[in-house]
């Protein structure tokens, strides 16, 4: 659930968003003048978002990688017929 104060909240009421922060691993947004000018959120919950974000950026790479070299096979004409590779992968019926 999204949970929005206003930088005059935060001022006066700085416990109050520490609480919201410690209870909920998800961010509190801080508007000013009616517009998000801040996020703030729980340090453990932000270094679980951090982590999951790497390893998502990662896996990305992983796979980028992978489709440059599956398109680079298939450029120089090192394919087989889509039957063969079902086969191949013990997925003929």
């Amino acid at each position: 659930m999204t949970t929005i104060r206003t930088s005059s909240d935060l001022q006066r009421n700085i416990s109050e968003i520490y609480d919201l922060c410690e209870s909920s691993p998800d961010p509190v947004y801080i508007t000013r003048n009616g517009r998000a000018d801040l996020v703030v959120m729980d340090a453990r919950a932000y270094e679980v978002h951090e982590r999951l974000r790497r390893e998502v950026h990662d896996y990305e790479i992983g796979l980028k990688e992978r489709l440059e070299a599956a398109y680079a096979e298939a450029a120089a004409g090192r394919t087989i017929p889509l039957e063969d590779a079902l086969r191949e992968l013990g997925w003929d019926d």
